[in-house]
């Protein structure tokens, strides 16, 4: 099976439930699987995982194939677009804890300081705007491989 594969919001659910209908590789498939490699990698990556797991994990529902990316609009790069298709998913708790702790390592020492400062002056009505503002500095800073590297890490468990 060469198709790419990313969790869906009942298969996020069913991490944070820890759903007992799931052997442990079946499980643990489900906790790293993401579209960057094809799901034969995924299941060779899990001890014990069996085709029959990930053909379970898609009856359920758990896991998909990635919709295909709308076309994005004029001057909005692919680093943003996709922290916006996150940011609604994200627990805000979350979301101040990452920003906070790459803020300094991956923007540098002014820059990060400065984020840090803000995001602790700011409430949560103001965290999308930050982490926005985050994901701009850092591509700007790294490119756009190295902001779309942090939006998957921070759509991804753990």
């Amino acid at each position: 099976m060469s198709v790419r594969l990313q969790k869906t919001e009942a298969g996020r659910e069913a991490i944070h439930r820890r759903d007992g209908e799931l052997s442990r590789a079946a499980r643990n498939l489900l906790l790293i699987l993401d579209p960057s490699r094809p799901a034969e990698a995924w299941l060779a990556a899990v001890a014990g995982a069996q085709p029959a797991d990930l053909e379970r994990l898609i009856a359920l529902g758990y896991v998909a194939e990635p919709e295909a990316p709308a076309a994005l609009p004029p001057g909005v790069s692919p680093a943003r677009a996709a922290l916006q298709a996150l940011l609604p998913t994200l627990d805000a708790r979350l979301l101040y804890a990452r920003l906070t702790a790459e803020a300094r390592p991956l923007l540098g020492l002014v820059k990060g300081y400065r984020l840090v400062l803000d995001l602790e002056r700011s409430g949560p009505e103001q965290l999308p705007r930050l982490a926005q503002r985050f994901v701009d500095e850092l591509e700007a800073a790294q490119g756009t491989a190295a902001a779309l590297d942090f939006c998957r890490r921070l759509g991804s468990p753990g």
